[in-house]
């Protein structure tokens, strides 16, 4: 059963900061907090907002994606300069994975399980509690049709929590939102090949695209390409 396909989703979303996209490319996929240490990266390369909450809450082991094309968090740091790119991935091929739903933001909500606290209710379309997870999520069949039928369409963020690994097939879609940005995500797929349909989208909001940012990601990228062992500087927009 194709529990995202069966309910009407078509493609399912991960948003990056565009300086990670070589990393993305050379790997052909998304990879969780773990997997990325076992590669060599450090804790420096994940995001210094949601890290730490990820982990204390049971998430650490997923790919974080969503259902929402463009999620607040995502038109914040485009708004802010900082430039991201979307990635767009069929949900044909998620659904070859194993990945729960979540209905909550994970690194933000004050409901959880722990200290004695039941946390949020469970039910079907809220999710249940998996150990050692502190917010409900719909792991069952059941329970993922459940929330996809009560909540497509409408305002809540959907997310889908890939585990471990989410492989990006020939049919992945890199969506940017200036032109010069769509030109350098189109110099980095060709260095690494990868066979991904880069396309110029409209950002749901402004993208005033800062130019010391954008410096700085070529930058970035130019030393990836040039040093394969090389896994980063830290480079983090939200500590700018």
């Amino acid at each position: 059963m194709s529990v995202l396909a069966d309910n009407g989703v078509q493609r399912v979303y991960h948003f990056s900061p565009l300086h990670y996209l070589a990393f993305i490319a050379r790997s052909r996929s998304l990879l969780s907090k773990p997997r990325l240490l076992q590669c060599g990266f450090g804790v420096l390369h994940f995001r210094s907002m949601s890290r730490k909450q990820d982990v204390a809450r049971g998430f650490a082991k997923y790919v974080h994606m969503t259902l929402h094309e463009y999620p607040r968090i995502a038109r914040s740091k485009l708004a802010s300069g900082f430039p991201h790119l979307r990635i767009e991935v069929p949900a044909v091929d998620v659904d070859q994975q194993r990945f729960d739903l979540c209905r909550y933001n994970i690194a933000m909500t004050r409901y959880l399980r722990r200290h004695g606290s039941c946390g949020l209710r469970e039910s079907a379309t809220n999710g249940r509690y998996y150990a050692p997870q502190q917010v409900p999520t719909a792991r069952t069949k059941a329970d993922k049709a459940a929330m996809l039928k009560k909540y497509m369409g409408r305002d809540t963020v959907v997310e889908v929590l890939v585990e471990n690994e989410m492989p990006l097939p020939a049919e992945t879609t890199v969506s940017c939102f200036s032109r010069a940005d769509e030109q350098v995500a189109k110099r980095v797929a060709e260095v690494f090949d990868a066979p991904w349909n880069i396309v110029l989208a409209d950002p749901a909001g402004p993208y005033p695209r800062r130019a010391s940012y954008a410096m700085e990601v070529e930058e970035f990228l130019d030393r990836v390409v040039e040093d394969p062992d090389w896994r980063g500087s830290g480079l983090e927009f939200d500590r700018v």
